[in-house]
């Protein structure tokens, strides 16, 4: 009879005591696993075990590095600590079970061709028998358990190589779960600190002031947390300061940087310095401590609405853009350096224009960098093209249409937006601001609000009627379609009468549409539940999509002209 049968024609008593024993050992095992989501915990508390169980003297576990190509100890038990090294995946005994993905039983080390025998030297440690078997799951070898030497000089038997065989599936197992967990851990923590960090950007972005105010600004992230910033703030002789920057470089250092330029900027600002002035100090403050290789990209300056004109200074930004009331469009480029790269003194020209009822666009290279579908750059000129045609009576439609032109693109970099424009001409009152949750429990709430305001306005009743189904089914849209139903969203509805418009805005936060996407169907073939579009548009004399001053979902506008 083979020794390596003797396990199958045992006495069928001791079988069964063999067959509680191993169960035992699973049960406490997987008991373990549960204790603990740490890795190197339940890797330590298994080979313990199992180094017991099979009467072995060491036994160990290696994972996979596969950036390194290396398979890494991470637990070992025995009278050396193998713990943390290395293996190269197609070396020894160990990368051969790993890459056969294969059991292997070696009786005698020293004869086996694979055996790596540097490790015995250095430690002292006689290797004379090895028993490995790989760490499988889905397919996919992610490691190797390995146990050496059976006590009193006994040799491995099949009946050892099965139980290991057993014992490697949920080990496997564990050491997946325990991995998806930490994932799934760490996926939270860099969500909630990249919210913070958002979060703590937004704050610094100045607040939504009412018309008459010269000065609007819009800015969306390409990733979770953005590299640009603006602000704008009125001096007390009236005279309003702008400023929009653009920190060159990622990650936690660009940010610091992105907080530390706009504060200080700010703060120049506010003494009231000539914009190439403002730009220099700047500069050399930034010099002194700002992070080795990050740099600042950044437009400054003042508008003085009693004498309608701006006067600015650009240090690295795309070129400023002046479009004329007429339409004709005029640009000047920036001729200085972004800060923070020299430390000597330089100097920074400025510019100045009037601005005529005209409007003046700064932006910085994350709209003139957006890609189309055949990964070329919109390029300068396409965003003149974007500014010549988009048509509206208010800064803040136009500026977002402006970054919903770019969202069309495919964005490599934040993307801000600053327009500074006289507004004298524009006689605007809000009539209606609210924010309701999407639930059609709220429809009701809104057909009341928004029939007050029409009613008087001086609509009669038919064009009451029609206006309401039109929010209504605007409203239902948001509610099936952007948030899918789901109950703990939010809609802003806004009514503003500007001159002889009534002009509705329907903002959402759920993932952005774009107005070409939806557009009205074919009415030769109508569908049930897919004609609101065709109502609204029929009702309403204009309606857009445009991206909200903030960067986030949609933002529906819709008109009607006051007879």
């Amino acid at each position: 009879m083979k020794a390596s049968d003797h396990f199958f024609n045992e006495d069928p008593s001791q079988q069964s005591a063999g067959t509680l024993q191993q169960l035992t050992l699973l049960a406490d095992l997987s008991q373990d696993f549960v204790r603990s989501m740490n890795i190197n915990d339940i890797l330590r508390r298994a080979v313990t075990r199992i180094k017991s169980y099979m009467d072995a003297e060491a036994a160990s576990v290696f994972l996979v590095d596969h950036q390194l190509n290396n398979l890494i100890c991470r637990a070992s038990a025995g009278p050396v600590d193998v713990t943390s090294m290395a293996i190269k995946v197609d070396s020894g005994i160990i990368g051969r079970t790993f890459t056969s993905g294969e059991s292997q039983m070696i009786r005698d080390a020293r004869k086996d061709a694979d055996f790596v025998c540097h490790v015995d030297t250095l430690t002292g440690f006689q290797t004379r028998s090895v028993l490995c078997t790989p760490l499988i799951i889905q397919d996919k070898t992610i490691g190797v358990i390995q146990v050496l030497n059976k006590l009193d000089n006994k040799l491995f038997q099949k009946r050892d190589s099965d139980i290991l065989r057993l014992l490697a599936t949920p080990i496997a197992l564990a050491v997946q779960n325990a991995r998806y967990t930490l994932n799934f851990v760490e996926q939270k923590r860099i969500k909630k600190e990249l919210t913070l960090a958002r979060k703590l950007q937004r704050s610094l972005l100045p607040g939504r002031l009412k018309p008459p105010f010269p000065v609007v600004g819009t800015n969306i992230s390409a990733n979770e947390v953005s590299g640009d910033f603006y602000d704008y703030f009125e001096l007390n002789d009236g005279t309003v300061g702008f400023i929009i920057g653009d920190v060159s470089g990622k990650g936690l250092d660009a940010s610091m940087l992105m907080v530390r330029a706009s504060s200080l900027l700010r703060w120049i600002g506010k003494d009231h310095l000539p914009p190439g002035q403002w730009l220099a100090k700047a500069n050399k403050e930034l010099c002194e401590k700002a992070s080795r290789g990050l740099f600042v990209c950044a437009a400054v300056g003042y508008y003085n609405p009693k004498t309608d004109v701006a006067m600015w200074s650009n240090a690295g930004l795309p070129p400023v853009i002046y479009k004329c009331p007429k339409g004709n469009i005029k640009t000047w480029t920036a001729d200085a350096p972004p800060l923070g790269i020299k430390a000597s003194d330089l100097s920074f020209d400025q510019q100045t224009t009037k601005l005529n009822d005209g409007g003046l666009y700064f932006l910085t290279d994350g709209l003139t960098d957006a890609r189309n579908e055949h990964n070329q750059r919109r390029e300068l000129d396409g965003i003149i093209e974007a500014i010549k045609h988009t048509e509206s009576e208010s800064p803040e439609v136009r500026i977002g249409k402006l970054i919903t032109s770019a969202r069309r693109h495919k964005l490599n970099d934040d993307a801000t937006v600053l327009l500074i424009e006289k507004r004298d001409h524009l006689q605007e009152e809000v009539l209606l601001a609210e924010t309701v949750k999407a639930s059609a429990c709220q429809l009701k709430h809104i057909r009341h609000q928004v029939m007050a305001v029409v009613e008087a306005v001086g609509f009669d009743e038919k064009c009451c009627q029609e206006i309401i189904l039109s929010l209504d089914e605007a409203v239902t849209n948001i509610i099936r379609h952007a948030y899918k139903n789901v109950s703990d969203g939010e809609i802003e509805l806004e009514i503003k009468k500007q001159n002889k418009t009534l002009v509705f805005y329907l903002r959402d936060f759920a993932p952005e549409v774009y107005d070409s996407s939806i557009r009205p169907r074919d009415l030769s073939n109508p569908l049930p539940g897919q004609m609101g579009i065709n109502f609204i548009d029929s009702v309403m004399d204009s309606w857009e999509f445009a991206t909200p001053k903030d960067g986030y979902g949609n933002l529906l506008i819709m008109k009607k002209e006051i007879d």
